[in-house]
């Protein structure tokens, strides 16, 4: 097996806007209590923006944070994910993660039981 060629003679790589923010999307998931409820509660679709600057991308992130989780814990958790897994899946340098709650859904009635003695 031979080494790989060097940088400047492998060519270029070219990762779509649409591409980087469906790796957002898929980041954001990742994170417990983000998008939907367990029990298939109505919750806010993820949806992210990107801005790019040669290298380095600013995000804004709306999601839904399933009640009660702690929003502004479960905001950094979804901030610091989506920075690793764009440096680790396209070698993106992440500046700003805005992230928007829209909404904070409840479970589906049935989804949890709670037992009062």
């Amino acid at each position: 097996m031979s080494a790989p060629a060097p940088a400047e003679e492998r060519g270029t790589l070219s990762i779509a806007d649409g591409v980087v923010e469906k790796l957002v999307v898929a980041a954001a998931g990742e994170i417990d209590g983000v998008g939907r409820p367990p029990g298939g509660g109505r919750g806010t679709r993820t949806r992210a923006t990107v801005q790019r600057t040669g290298e380095r991308v600013e995000i804004g992130l709306t999601v839904a944070i399933a009640y009660p989780a702690n929003v502004a814990a479960t905001a950094d958790a979804t901030r610091g994910r989506v920075r690793a897994r764009l440096a680790e899946l396209a070698d993106l340098t992440v500046g700003r993660v805005d992230v928007d709650v829209a909404a904070l859904p409840v479970p589906a009635a049935g989804a949890s039981r709670r037992v009062v003695a």
